[in-house]
């Protein structure tokens, strides 16, 4: 994990604890409680299964209509992010992140796809999920141990790897 990040965790009055601070969890396993489960906390605790969150992406890297995209969205999803005004450091996170729509788009520490139409987001532990247009490929990978990578935890880039080996023209992953 980045220092920047994990000191921003441990300072109550910084914006990164504030963002992942979660209402009566402290500690992971809370967040199997129902009554946790079912508030919306946009950009921190959506649930599902790696073959459910697959199929999302997958749904996504096929044109997205099965789930109501539409085609402008979409194309938003797969254009360039267009870089933020103030330089590519997350407040939050505190590393160099490009995100369209709120999923993050490949950039140079953290390539993904076969492309950078491809778009996707990390999660806690080491998780990880993506849609990739060019090939049609949703991809997901969670765990049932957290990990302490925010970009290519080495289980997930493994499966990756053997995902993208061999399909032609894909870049390699990381």
């Amino acid at each position: 994990m980045p220092a920047g990040f994990v000191l921003g965790l441990l300072n109550p009055f910084r914006l990164t604890r504030r963002a992942f601070a979660i209402p009566s969890a402290r500690e992971p396993a809370d967040l199997n409680h129902d009554e946790l489960r079912v508030v919306e906390i946009p950009a921190s605790n959506g649930i599902g299964t790696a073959r459910s969150v697959a199929k999302l992406y997958g749904c996504a890297a096929t044109g997205g209509a099965e789930i109501g995209i539409t085609r402008a969205t979409l194309s938003s999803l797969t254009d360039a992010a267009t870089p933020p005004t103030k330089g590519l450091r997350d407040k939050v996170l505190h590393v160099d992140t490009v995100f369209s729509l709120g999923f993050f788009k490949p950039f140079p520490k953290f390539t993904f796809g076969s492309s950078d139409m491809a778009f996707g987001t990390h999660g806690t532990g080491g998780s990880f999920g993506m849609a990739d247009p060019e090939t049609g490929i949703g991809f997901a990978y969670v765990m049932n141990r957290l990990g302490f990578h925010m970009f290519g935890d080495p289980r997930e880039l493994a499966l990756r790897h053997c995902l993208f080996h061999d399909i032609p023209a894909a870049r390699p992953q990381t």
